[in-house]
C-alpha cells in the first residue's frame, strides 16, 4: 500500500491517541468521515496498523523495577528460545540485536528480587542461553519516532559522515597525541 500525506497524518493522530474516533480523524484532516474511514480500514487491512493497546504507567500497577537482559545464545537454538519466551511473564518487549549479544529483553518486576529470579533461577536453566548481562534501568522516558515524510530511500553502504562510513553499528577510537586510528 501506498501512504500518501493524508496516511501518515492519520497514522501520526492514532500514535497520538489511539481514541480518536473517525469523525474527529475526519476533522483533523480535512476530509470527509467516509474517506477516513476507508482510509482508516485499509491500513489495518494492509497491516500497518497492527493494534491498539493502553500505555500504563508499570510502577502504577506494581511493577517497580525494569532491565534490559542482553542474552547471547546457542545458535542452533534459536527457535527453542523464541518459542520459551511465551513462558517470560515479565517480558515487554524483545529484539533480536546485533554486536556481542543475540537478543535483548525488556523485562519488568515488583522488585530487583524478581529480576534477579528470571534472570538467575529461570533463563539460566534455558539450555538456548550461552550468557546473560542483566542493566537495571533508573529512568525511564518514551516518544514516538516521527514518520518519514516520503518513501524511506536506501542510501548506499560507502556513504561517509565526518570521516565514517554509514550502517557501521560500533565504533571504537583510540586517541595518541591527539592523532585517532
Amino acid at each position: 500500500m501506498k501512504l500518501d500525506d493524508t496516511h501518515r497524518r492519520m497514522i501520526d493522530l492514532l500514535r497520538q491517541d489511539g481514541r480518536l474516533s473517525v469523525n474527529a480523524l475526519a476533522e483533523q484532516l480535512g476530509i470527509s468521515r467516509s474517506n477516513a474511514y476507508q482510509r482508516f480500514e485499509r491500513l489495518i487491512q494492509a497491516g500497518i496498523i497492527t493494534g491498539f493497546r493502553a500505555d500504563i504507567d508499570p510502577r502504577a500497577v506494581g511493577l517497580g523495577i525494569s532491565a534490559l537482559v542482553f542474552v547471547t545464545l546457542e545458535q542452533a537454538r534459536w527457535t527453542e528460545f523464541r518459542e520459551a519466551l511465551a513462558e517470560v511473564e515479565e517480558l515487554e518487549y524483545f529484539a533480536v540485536t546485533t554486536g556481542q549479544h543475540d537478543a535483548m529483553l525488556l523485562v519488568r518486576a515488583a522488585d530487583v528480587a524478581g529480576i534477579h529470579g528470571l534472570v538467575s533461577l529461570r533463563l539460566a536453566q534455558w539450555p538456548s542461553i550461552k550468557s546473560t548481562e542483566t542493566v537495571f534501568l533508573m529512568d525511564e522516558a518514551s516518544t514516538l519516532a516521527a514518520l518519514p515524510t516520503a518513501p524511506a530511500q536506501a542510501s548506499a553502504a560507502s556513504e561517509e559522515f565526518d570521516g565514517q562510513v554509514a550502517g557501521m553499528t560500533r565504533f571504537i577510537r583510540a586517541r595518541h597525541g591527539g592523532a585517532q586510528e
